[in-house]
């Protein structure tokens, strides 16, 4: 790389990093209205809020936001940005008091301006920032007087640091964090480090005390009141540690904290310290001297309205949707959050990995040639992102570990500011995801491996990861020194829209192996960013929704959460998947275990014994004390011989029991009821039984040999039960009064992201022991492109036999699609079995070599467009799949047609429900019910208001064309959801590989 010069901030005015404290000490915040412009833009001469960003709200003349997640927004020509560079001018009058000029010092404080900005005071320049996300004061006494003072502010979107900044985020400029002028008194405290540890064996805790004062500060008197400390240092010689006997300490379980005070001779100062410690013993992570599992997630700043602008009471919620959801740990992806975030997790009980502003990830596209991470000439910039992550949050109890960055390939400045930060905090562990060699790092971290790399880390030698990805080039003595390390998946599952799948196959890997510290699903919440139609409709906006030159569209949203906050099925699964505290039941027995390592556990747990669905009897436990890592015996044992008579006598099929542990009223009032695990077991019941998984397959003609024949005429229609049926093809065209659009068998569905994505693992072109071969983990064709391929979404109908022999109507039918030597036979026998009945046995085999795996198989009901209700019996309430059902439960649910699919930035396959055996759909406009219900075989469904195609063809929900219809789909089979997106494909044992699959279902209608 060429010799360049950063610009950096004059070194006479830039004040030495310090921690965030509160203090008595007068301050003066310039939130609120500033005099605005973009330079060069008249029309945009004005007022803005700070914090903003001047993009937001979009469309609004001041330019638009920019999605990217790997590629730069600008050349990659370090350390040149383009000359069209959008710059903003803020100007505001600031009133500083006579009492201030002339004793002490007077800081201009900014917490975060993206990407850089120059200060001027009274016309005078100041000083410059970089450094989007990190904290930096200017010290600005001698440019200011008592009264008035103009303060302005020039803030460039592209700088040098955009280089540093590349965090799969929104482009969002402007002063996003708030800007304060802060009095330092004479005799004030400059810095104040707390070091509080804890010590396992011993059960005490040690406060390591650090002052940077001038002399005439001191004394410093140090005060815990709740332990009666009370100390006073003369100077900086005389501060000693001092012993804290029987404390109690800090973890995500008890976050147990204690106020300091630390009083100079001019300023007194308060914060909240945990007495914790964090290690790792023998390749275990650990704290307080127990293991630590992360059941974590990454963490971005974003509203849908505000950008990354901080708001507490969102915050709050945020971390208390996260605790009722069993996470216990946030990663600060990709750079220092709100300091006010820090107290929150320090408050609520969760701990967080840290990360610097730092990501290059672009430079990926150069083949990392000129990454600023291997770059002498950006030491400097490096070295001073850490230190100022560290110094403003090193009292937080909650922080475990310091995160040099992200995605910024390798190099001498991470090996540099790893050691600075393992030497200046050796109470907390450095992180890396991108040191494979283990070199500098004390977790070893990996992105989105698959089970089998995750096995082959935990092997004593071999590969340590798939040939494709850069930690399988280690040698011998790296690898080994990896191996003794935790394993932490510092970003895995890829929430992205339907999914995602496979969380349960994780986190028993996860469970059952103490080397294993967990991980951080990517991600909490998707980034959608609120936005209108030219017709004034609102609707959630992704990447190139705002006419951005380069984006990387929807990747953005990826979250657990909506980015309206609305929890997905793919949060209430990794809830149940997680738990902390679970319930195994047998025989009507039940038992609480617990894998917390910290305190004692009080939860009420609930059970409840069902009838095909209808409640017969219940009760529950109040307060139950669960000793850590413990079983513990509930004491009630339901009368099961008295329930499942009672069930007789209603003629139920099935008898199911359900129990649930739930956080106890002795709980925070916002904990108080969330379920934390349910596990249900189903009761043996002396009747009809269910089909296993498999399914029960109908018997009928399939071989080619078949006596069926095409019938000769004679009637169109043929009536069974309530049932009218097209005779030639056995379609549905009357249910009772309701009329019916049959659109026969259906393997498409609209592909969700995950569908879409070209993950490093394919298991089609690879089976499971394959992942780690030469070949393996290239990305190949999505799974879309390859349905696509094969003509998925244009199957048509070949009717090649029917027979009516009155007493049965039977079909065969070829689907295919032209251009391709492949089809899907489909049988239907239509009979009655008794008064009003109509049974279908369905059933369906593959012809020709199929090469691809199918998306689902079903057959597709068009109804009325009526405000339908469907009530089902089967696994709900929320949405299942194959490898996504383990939060689902056997019940009778019920929910109406628009609340059938969760909410949804990019219109996909979504509200499927698995393993039904009764439907029942109900319509204001229907004086009948239509019940169907399946006698073998297995059975899903859904119900839409589009059908597959329409939600295909659709890039946002408002593409969606006016509801023509209802969309039922009546499904034998469904294709698992994975994580493809960025990740494994579908694991082999959920993928809907094409084979033989029957059902058996019965149609009737009632009053």
């Amino acid at each position: 790389m060429a010799e360049f010069t950063i610009p950096a901030p004059d070194p006479t005015r830039v004040v030495t990093p310090s921690a965030r404290v509160s203090t008595d000490a007068p301050e003066l915040t310039l939130d609120g209205e500033w005099g605005f412009r973009l330079i060069g833009r008249p029309e945009t001469v004005g007022t803005i809020r700070v914090p903003s960003h001047w993009v937001l709200p979009a469309n609004a003349g001041r330019g638009n936001p920019i999605y990217t997640n790997l590629v730069y927004p600008i050349p990659v020509a370090p350390p040149h940005v383009p000359d069209d560079n959008p710059t903003a001018e803020y100007v505001r009058v600031v009133e500083v008091p006579a009492e201030w000029t002339g004793s002490g010092r007077m800081l201009l404080r900014t917490d975060g301006v993206e990407s850089s900005a120059e200060f001027f005071i009274n016309g005078v320049a100041a000083g410059s920032r970089l450094g989007s996300r990190l904290v930096h004061e200017l010290d600005v006494t001698d440019l200011m007087t008592a009264g008035e003072n103009e303060v302005r502010i020039v803030v460039r979107q592209w700088s040098v640091g955009t280089y540093l900044e590349d965090q799969d985020q929104w482009w969002l400029p402007g002063i996003f964090r708030d800007v304060t002028l802060r009095h330092r008194p004479r005799g004030c405290l400059d810095d104040v480090w707390i070091d509080a540890s804890y010590d396992a064996g011993l059960k005490e805790g040690w406060i390591r005390p650090e002052f940077r004062a001038a002399v005439e500060s001191w004394p410093i008197r140090l005060r815990v009141p709740s332990l009666e400390i009370d100390v006073e240092y003369g100077d900086a010689a005389e501060v000693r540690e001092i012993r804290v006997p029987a404390v109690r300490p800090w973890s995500d379980e008890d976050p147990a904290r204690y106020e300091v005070i630390i009083s100079s001779s001019g300023e007194e100062v308060r914060l909240s310290t945990g007495f914790r410690s964090v290690q790792v013993r023998d390749g275990v992570l650990l704290a307080n001297g127990r293991p630590l599992k992360l059941r974590g997630v990454n963490r971005h700043e974003i509203h849908a309205e505000r950008g990354r602008v901080f708001d507490e009471a969102d915050a709050r919620a945020d971390l208390e949707l996260m605790k009722r959801h069993n996470v216990n740990a946030i990663r600060t992806a990709h750079y220092p959050p709100h300091p006010r975030l820090l107290d929150l997790a320090d408050e609520y009980g969760l701990w967080v990995m840290l990360e610097c502003d730092l990501e290059t990830h672009g430079f990926e596209l150069v083949d990392w040639q000129g990454n600023p991470s291997d770059d002498p000439a950006w030491s400097a910039h490096f070295m001073d992102r850490i230190v100022r992550t560290v110094e403003r949050d090193k009292n937080h109890p909650c922080v475990f570990s310091w995160s040099l960055g992200n995605e910024s390939g390798e190099g001498r400045n991470l090996a540099m500011i790893a050691e600075w930060a393992a030497e200046r905090d050796p109470s907390r562990l450095v992180h890396y995801e991108g040191d494979h060699r283990a070199a500098y790092t004390q977790l070893y971290s990996r992105m989105y491996p698959a089970l089998e790399e995750v096995q082959a880390f935990l092997s004593d030698s071999g590969p340590i990861a798939a040939a494709h990805h850069p930690s399988a080039c280690v040698d011998a003595e790296e690898a080994a020194r990896a191996r003794r390390l935790p394993y932490i998946l510092v970003e895995y599952l890829h929430a992205m829209g339907t999914g995602p799948g496979g969380i349960a196959d994780y986190h028993r890997l996860i469970s059952a192996e103490p080397r294993i510290a967990g991980g951080f699903v990517w991600e909490w919440r998707d980034h959608a960013l609120s936005a209108h139609t030219a017709d004034g409709e609102s609707y959630l906006a992704y990447g190139g929704d705002f006419g951005e030159e380069l984006h990387d569209g929807t990747f953005i949203a990826d979250g657990l959460i909506s980015a309206e906050g609305v929890p997905s099925s793919g949060l209430l699964e990794w809830a149940q998947c997680v738990a902390p505290i679970r319930v195994e039941s047998g025989e009507g027995r039940a038992r609480v275990g617990s894998t917390l390592q910290h305190g004692a556990a009080v939860v009420d747990v609930l059970w409840r014994i069902e009838a095909d669905g209808h409640v017969i009897d219940s009760g529950s436990v109040r307060s139950l004390q669960v000793a850590p890592d413990t079983v513990t015996p509930v004491p009630v044992k339901p009368d099961l011989v008295t329930a499942l008579s009672r069930a007789a006598t209603l003629h139920a099929q099935e008898a199911w029991m359900t129990w649930e542990v739930r956080h106890s009223g002795e709980a925070p009032k916002w904990l108080r009821g969330a379920v934390i695990h349910r596990t249900q077991e189903r009761l043996d019941y002396p009747a009809q039984p269910r089909a296993d998984r498999e399914g029960t397959k109908p018997q009928l003609a399939l071989n080619e040999q078949s006596c069926l024949q095409r019938h000769p005429g004679g009637l169109e229609t043929a009536v069974f039960g309530t049932v009218q049926i097209d005779r030639r093809t056995g379609s549905i065209l009357r249910i009772g009064a309701l009329n019916v659009s049959d659109a026969g068998l259906t393997v498409w569905r609209a592909p969700t992201d995950n569908d879409r994505g070209h993950g490093a693992i394919d298991y089609l072109d690879h089976a499971p022991q394959e992942t780690l071969g030469a070949g393996a983990g290239q990305r190949g064709p999505s799974s879309a492109d390859r349905w696509l391929e094969a003509g998925l979404n244009r199957l048509v109908p070949s009717t090649v036999a029917a027979t009516d022999d009155g007493v049965a109507a039977t079909t065969r039918t070829l689907w295919a699609a032209a251009g391709t030597n492949t089809a899907i036979e489909c049988v239907r026998r239509w009979t009655t079995v008794r008064e009003g009945v109509a049974t279908l046995q369905l059933e369906v085999r593959p012809i020709g070599a199929w090469n691809v795996f199918w998306p689902r198989i079903g057959v597709h009901l068009q109804l009325p467009k009526h405000r339908w209700d469907a009530e089902w019996f089967g696994l709900g309430p929320h949405e299942s799949y194959p490898d996504m059902r383990e939060s689902t439960y056997v019940g009778r649910h019920r929910l109406p047609i628009a609340e059938l699919t969760p909410p949804q930035v990019h219109p996909q396959e979504a509200g499927h429900r698995s393993d039904i055996g009764e439907i029942v759909l109900s319509a204001p406009e229907m004086s009948e019910r239509v019940r169907i219900r399946r006698v073998a075989g297995e059975l899903g469904f859904s119900l839409r208001s589009w059908s597959p195609m329409e939600i295909t063809a659709a890039k946002h929900p408002y593409e969606l064309p006016p509801p023509r219809s209802a969309h039922l789909i009546l499904d034998l089979a469904m294709h698992g959801l994975g994580s493809r997106s960025c990740g494994p494909d579908v694991r082999p044992e959920y993928q809907l590989r094409p084979r033989r699959l029957g059902v058996t279902l019965e149609f009737s209608t009632s009053g």
